[in-house]
């Protein structure tokens, strides 16, 4: 965490916008395979964050996965230790939402994975809507499609069961380094599906999330 937070200062004084927080790391799997008692947290590239039906350039040797999450819009300071309740309250909006990762990225070392922000690349969001638009997403709903393939259904246990937990978890998480979340600080939740679909030159990729919406990414050919 180190690392990544030397690594966001600089971004930051280099002129990359604040854009936000990430989840990663939270398949149940995957966490007991590293003995790590909750999942990770990381900054999102503010650089690279675009709406819907963006085509997006491949960087050279990438290896591009995509999933579906959601992405929750703040609209107040979070207080670390506040209730779930005091939490929804600052959540202004709720995004449909794919995140890109890069699997290119080192990853020999847990301590690597946590300074790239979990393979993160890019951020695609779709449309606003309101936070009890989220509610119905679980066992079947976001469906991830690239091309002509599918993803796994979504699994409950990857389905936050209270948004508003998920951001006193971050605050939480974030105060122990000295950060917080602020105002217009988006939150990604981490991936609806346990594995990312992979994406490449010319492909699409388009998650449906029923009430919430749609969202859409292309990779440039």
């Amino acid at each position: 965490m180190a690392l990544q937070l030397a690594r966001y200062r600089q971004a930051l004084a280099d002129g990359m916008p604040r854009r936000g927080w990430k989840i990663g790391i939270n398949v149940p799997e995957m966490l007991r395979h590293l003995d790590l008692p909750h999942p990770g947290v990381g900054w999102l590239d503010g650089r690279r964050v675009f709406s819907a039906g963006v085509e997006l350039e491949r960087p050279r040797d990438a290896r591009l996965r995509v999933e579906p999450e959601v992405a929750l819009s703040l609209s107040k300071v979070v207080t670390p230790g506040c209730s779930a309740e005091t939490a929804r309250g600052c959540i202004a909006t709720v995004h449909p939402a794919l995140e890109i990762v890069n699997y290119a990225q080192p990853s020999t070392a847990l301590d690597d994975v946590v300074a790239h922000c979990m393979f993160h690349d890019a951020t695609i969001l779709g449309p606003p809507a309101s936070l009890e638009a989220a509610h119905d997403l679980g066992s079947e709903l976001p469906i991830l499609r690239v091309g002509s393939r599918s993803s796994d259904p979504p699994r409950r246990d990857l389905v936050p069961a209270d948004l508003g937990q998920l951001v006193v978890f971050v605050a939480g998480y974030l105060a122990a380094f000295g950060q917080s979340l602020e105002p217009d600080d988006l939150l990604l939740s981490g991936s609806y599906t346990a594995k990312a679909l992979a994406i490449g030159a010319g492909e699409e990729a388009v998650a449906e999330f029923g009430p919430l919406g749609i969202v859409s990414a292309r990779v440039a050919a």
